[in-house]
């Protein structure tokens, strides 16, 4: 199968999102500050604020809850990525969202999670 430039061009912007280079989710650390976060990769694509009661909570953020203290506000900063995964000796890229946990208005990042594209997370 042969396939013409148009299709090559098209295909590179399905897979790049319109020629934007994607981010990778390990360019993120914690510790990271939040003005070095906006330099290098503008605003979020979602904020979001979370208060801590005694409520459970599922989603990229559920590992990281543990941590948060009770009453505690966190806001999230999310950013569309790729996550390089390995499994055996395969590799390949999990599209989702970074999302980026800033707890009691802190100026650096105090913790990371990753939600998978299209990952519907659900309570009973």
């Amino acid at each position: 199968m042969q396939l013409s430039v148009c299709s090559v061009t098209l295909l590179a912007l399905l897979t790049t999102g319109c020629g934007q280079k994607a981010i990778a989710h390990a360019e993120f650390t914690v510790g990271m500050n939040r003005s070095e976060i906006l330099s290098r990769f503008g605003e979020p694509q979602r904020k979001q604020s979370l208060a801590k009661s005694g409520e459970p909570i599922w989603g990229a953020i559920e590992d990281f809850w543990q941590q948060v203290p009770l009453n505690a506000t966190v806001e999230i900063w999310a950013y569309d990525t790729v996550m390089t995964v390995t499994a055996g000796e395969s590799q390949f890229d999990q599209r989702g969202q970074t999302e980026l946990y800033f707890i009691d208005a802190s100026p650096t990042v105090d913790g990371i999670g990753f939600h998978v594209e299209g990952t519907v997370y659900e309570s009973n």
